[in-house]
């Protein structure tokens, strides 16, 4: 029998290249450097690019109009983490105008398009049987104001020739005109007022104002001064500006604090709908201000909710809308970016923006104002920061974390055994003297851990957790929704697996009050190990 002889194997390689998204864990920031140029009048500056590269990026706004730090605000309601539905329509509603105030620039004009019709969706997809607007998915009842909110922002959308899905608008006017009408005044609950005046102004904007509720509320007793202000909008808006004028005093424009709990209000969401609404009646001189104050507020580095900002950012678009276009206010500049030297002349209306060409160092902005009118420039620079320097601190909560095997002892996360089934604790505690709504526990894991279905180990090991609004499973984090009483403590439960081996970074842990300002808890972030057996 002859012998098989092995033959000798000649060494082989096989090379694929696979590009793979690498996403930092750490959230983007954007910084603003703004200033005004008076005639004739130079501004130079140069400045570094921060951030991972491939992050990071800058812009120069230049405007005739007052400064409302467009660009940083408006990516803070764009990048904004949460989606709520009032957090839906904050993002989108400002950019209905802005491809008017941008003049039509084509990348602007449809990105916002886009943005505006995927939120159009993401509402009508909300839409509860009876009509009203879920604030989350699975909610088992509609959230009032959101209810308007995403209503207005919807019949706004649709004056301006956007599509709303079949049967979407008049399920909401049904809703809206049967809460009207069944609404009455109680001076228990006068907050409810202000509801009911949104309510009637989205029904007058749509064409179908609710007259006997509008004059039910206009002869209610001591109502708040922030529903007088939409319901003279109802009146105006219906065709009634002389019953409007007579809800009208425009001696103050404050707004009782009490009832900012209830619909997500703040002194700048309240001057906005004031403003909004001398805008809408053309008291043009009444608003001058009061669009002064908004964009002081807007233009300093205040931080302000989803809601806030967006009231602001499109009553300052509403505002610019209707004023009309003054050739001697338009005005006329230089740019120097780089040794990259460009003339620029743009409109009373219009804003200029310039991406920049970021230099490998240092970066070089020279800006003349060549014209008689004032200039106001905005330097926008974004960029992820390789580690987050979000510090360690409580407001208004506090938070601790453990982190126990399946047999409730203590371990350490910094060091797991690859296959690990392990739990992160969270308890969060109010320490403020009042109820506080809407807080977002955000936990995010690293790389090597998996989420897993808790539900899966409820059972087997008694897990219980504390009740909550919503929660949204993500591949690398766990939000949670909820709210917490005077004193009160909450503690939620998460079951991972130590995945991969390697080290990684753990990023921090965050819980914060998203309508309530310095209310906030938060763990830094830290490395941790998954070895093998």
């Amino acid at each position: 029998m002859a012998e098989l002889k092995s033959l000798p194997q000649e060494a082989e390689t096989a090379e694929y290249e696979l590009e793979i998204e690498i996403r930092s864990p750490n959230p983007p920031e954007t910084r603003a450097d703004m200033k005004i140029l008076k005639a004739g009048e130079k501004w130079e500056t140069s400045f570094t690019a921060f951030g991972i590269e491939g992050s990071n990026s800058a812009k120069l706004e230049a405007s005739a109009l007052p400064s409302v730090n467009l660009e940083k605000r408006l990516d803070y309601l764009l990048n904004y983490p949460h989606g709520c539905s009032e957090q839906i329509t904050s993002a989108a509603f400002p950019q209905l105008w802005l491809k008017d105030l941008a003049d039509n620039d084509k990348t602007i004009a449809h990105e916002s398009a886009e943005n505006i019709k995927a939120a159009i969706n993401s509402l009508a997809s909300r839409q509860m049987a009876n009509g009203g607007i879920a604030l989350w998915p699975g909610s088992y009842q509609p959230d009032n104001w959101v209810t308007s909110y995403a209503g207005h922002f919807i019949i706004e959308a649709e004056k301006l020739g956007y599509n709303v899905p079949s049967g979407f608008k008049q399920k909401w006017i049904s809703y809206q005109r049967r809460t009207a009408q069944e609404w009455r005044f109680d001076t228990k609950y006068k907050y409810t007022a202000n509801d009911q005046a949104y309510r009637l102004f989205t029904l007058a904007l749509a064409g179908q104002p609710e007259k006997g509720a509008m004059n039910r509320l206009r002869e209610a007793p001591g109502i708040p001064r922030l529903s007088n202000w939409l319901l003279a909008a109802s009146f105006a808006t219906s065709g009634r500006a002389e019953v409007a004028g007579e809800l009208l005093d425009v001696r103050t424009t404050e707004t009782e604090q009490d009832y900012w709990y209830y619909y997500y209000g703040s002194p700048i969401r309240d001057k906005s709908i004031i403003l909004y609404t001398l805008t809408l009646l053309k008291n043009v001189d009444q608003a001058l201000p009061l669009l002064k104050e908004v964009c002081d507020d807007l233009s300093s580095d205040s931080w302000y909710s989803t809601q806030s900002l967006a009231w602001a950012l499109f009553s300052y678009m509403k505002w610019v809308e209707i004023t009309p276009s003054d050739s001697k206010s338009a005005i006329k500049f230089t740019t120097t970016i780089n040794g990259d030297k460009s003339d620029v002349s743009i409109s009373s209306k219009q804003l200029s923006t310039k991406d920049i060409s970021l230099a490998g160092g240092s970066n070089t902005v020279v800006i003349e104002n060549r014209s008689e009118n004032p200039v106001y420039v905005n330097l926008v620079r974004k960029g992820i920061p390789l580690v987050s320097d979000i510090p360690q601190a409580e407001k208004g909560l506090s938070m601790k974390v453990s982190y126990l095997n399946m047999q409730m002892k203590p371990i350490d996360q910094k060091d797991l055994v690859q296959g690990t089934d392990f739990m992160m604790i969270v308890k969060v505690a109010s320490n403020l003297f009042s109820r506080v709504e809407n807080i977002a526990l955000t936990t995010m894991v690293p790389s090597g851990w998996e989420i897993q279905n808790t539900r899966l180990f409820e059972a087997q090991f008694g897990i219980k957790e504390s009740s909550f609004d919503y929660r949204d499973f993500r591949d690398d984090r766990i939000n949670t929704y909820f709210g917490l009483g005077q004193g009160e403590t909450k503690t939620f439960t998460f079951v991972l697996n130590a995945a991969y081996k390697g080290i990684f970074y753990q990023p921090s842990l965050r819980a914060e009050a998203m309508y309530t300002e310095n209310c906030y808890a938060g763990i830094l972030g830290t490395k941790v190990a998954v070895r093998g057996e």
